[in-house]
């Protein structure tokens, strides 16, 4: 249901002008005209009628993860520095995708160890991908401006960037490398809060990625519904 609501999100905001601005400007790079645009979103709504009312078959899934592997690579191609974005409008695909093979894999067998291990690694890649490209490796001026005009950071913003990188790898490898126990737990509910709590913070200042064609904050709903789902998983287990 949370990468239902991903398709339907992306699909339904062809509405707003912004998106079709941004939607278009990216479809003139691959070459392609607005009208595909059309097409794509009311594709991407069936799609996200089906996935809600179906189970994760093997079609479905693989169907799902060929369009986001698709899209990743088309527009990684046109412009690398996305995949360094500061809100991962592209490495939240990696999240995605293990949402949509740990429901398949839980669909034919159950809550195995490989279904949980599959979603841990799916919710810890997001937290160092994010920590290490666009906190440390390829600050974008952007962010560095988002931070500074907060009014919350009293040191330099690139600086406290850097540290917040550092936190989010540290974050990603305590996903996969603690026990199932209150530690993991309520580091768990911490990254939670974080998903809440950051995006809030940074559209403040950029409201528009609340509508943007690539679904940077909409994409967060899987990732926090399958955080969820670790922390139930830990809680069960411990």
């Amino acid at each position: 249901m949370s990468v239902a609501f991903v398709w339907f999100a992306t699909g339904v905001l062809v509405v707003h002008h912004d998106y079709c601005v941004m939607g278009a400007h990216w479809l003139g790079r691959l070459g392609l005209g607005p009208s595909w645009m059309y097409v794509t979103c009311a594709g991407e709504v069936m799609l996200a009628l089906i996935v809600a009312r179906s189970q994760p078959t093997t079609l479905l899934t693989v169907l799902q993860t060929g369009a986001v592997a698709t899209f990743t690579v088309l527009l990684a191609g046109l412009d690398p520095m996305l995949l360094a974005h500061p809100v991962g409008v592209l490495t939240k695909n990696l999240p995605l995708i293990a949402v949509l093979w740990t429901a398949w894999l839980v669909a034919r067998e159950g809550w195995t160890e490989r279904a949980t291990w599959l979603l841990r690694a799916g919710m810890a890649v997001i937290w160092m991908t994010e920590g290490l490209f666009p906190k440390i490796l390829f600050q974008q001026p952007w962010e560095v401006e988002i931070v500074a005009g907060s009014g919350l950071v009293p040191i330099d913003p690139s600086l406290f960037l850097i540290g917040m990188g550092v936190a989010q790898i540290a974050s990603g490898i305590a996903v996969l490398a603690l026990k199932p126990g209150r530690l993991l737990i309520g580091l768990l509910l911490c990254q939670v809060a974080a998903l809440l709590v950051l995006p809030v913070l940074v559209s403040i200042q950029e409201p528009a990625l609340w509508i943007h064609p690539f679904g940077p904050l909409t994409k967060n709903v899987p990732i926090v519904v399958g955080t969820l789902v670790l922390v139930k998983r830990c809680s069960s287990s411990s």
